[in-house]
């Protein structure tokens, strides 16, 4: 048997069967170095990335119909934030200073990927006018227009856009509440063939409806449903009379009700001759007794 084989036959060592093992100080070393290294590295890699030269925002889509929101004041809303790069932006920031627009009932802002924010809001929709400088929307939500506001050098054009929204007056924090009985109001009298057009609860919740055709009804503070349907009942049977006149209806009576602004002798003799109700009907400073058949 030759010398190597005699060498590979044998039960002594060979060749080396592993390296020295690494010291736990020096791993804590290369440990340390590396994370300390991925740190520098993130920082950098941060600092970069907000640098607005190297990543600005190139484009701003605004989503959705802009009807009545200022344009310039959103570009300016918006602007303030975009100076700070595409990644150095604060998204959230952003969607705030959207949201505050008077005009902007939600909103929502995205990056796209590379340069370009995306802007999606909706719009408040105007359902009243409430105390003439501030709408309601539909959603029930009262907000101050700049439109609308003295100041604004086409006040009066805006007014005029806004004319034919129904009015609502009242105190404040009774929207909700005078928006409902609006709409109630409005399916009632829209039965007849009339539109309401104000409707007003002055300080201690007295409701008083102006008419398309020249017609107050005066509902009062109590039993405002009831009272509303007593107008209803009791109106075909005097349109045709009134006419076009500018009259009164004051509903306030337990069992009645009163006209006044129409003083007409045939309308009179009618009116004296109904039995719908008791109480006591007036025509201007005159008044005629009601009085149910029994």
């Amino acid at each position: 048997m030759n010398q190597p084989v005699t060498q590979l036959s044998s039960n002594g060592p060979m060749l080396p069967t592993g390296v020295a093992a690494v010291s736990p100080s020096i791993r804590m070393s290369i440990s340390v170095l590396g994370l300390l290294l991925l740190v520098i590295g993130g920082i950098a890699l941060a600092r970069m990335a907000q640098d607005a030269q190297r990543f600005p925002v190139t484009n701003v889509d605004v989503l959705g119909t802009v009807d009545y929101t200022d344009r310039a004041a959103l570009m300016q809303a918006i602007g303030e934030h975009t100076g700070q790069g595409f990644y150095g932006l604060d998204i959230d920031r952003v969607n705030e200073s959207v949201a505050e627009l008077e005009w902007v009932a939600n909103a929502r802002v995205s990056r796209v990927w590379p340069s370009r924010i995306e802007i999606d809001f909706d719009e408040h929709e105007p359902a009243a006018r409430w105390n003439d400088q501030r709408l309601i929307s539909k959603q029930m939500v009262m907000f101050s227009p700049a439109q609308l506001q003295p100041g604004n050098p086409q006040y009066e054009q805006w007014r005029e856009v806004f004319s034919s929204l129904p009015q609502i007056r009242g105190v404040d924090g009774r929207h909700p509440i005078l928006l409902d009985a609006f709409r109630a109001y409005s399916a009632e009298l829209e039965k007849l063939g009339l539109a309401l057009e104000v409707l007003e609860e002055d300080e201690r919740g007295s409701q008083t409806l102006q008419l398309s055709n020249r017609i107050t009804v005066r509902l009062g503070l109590n039993d405002t449903q009831l009272r509303m349907q007593r107008f209803i009942d009791v109106y075909p049977g005097l349109s045709g009379q009134i006419g076009e006149r500018a009259s009164s209806f004051d509903m306030r009576y337990s069992n009645g009700f009163a006209l006044g602004g129409v003083a007409d002798s045939g309308l009179r003799s009618s009116l004296q001759e109904q039995s719908t109700f008791r109480g006591s009907l007036q025509m201007g400073t005159e008044t005629f007794p009601m009085k149910r058949n029994t």
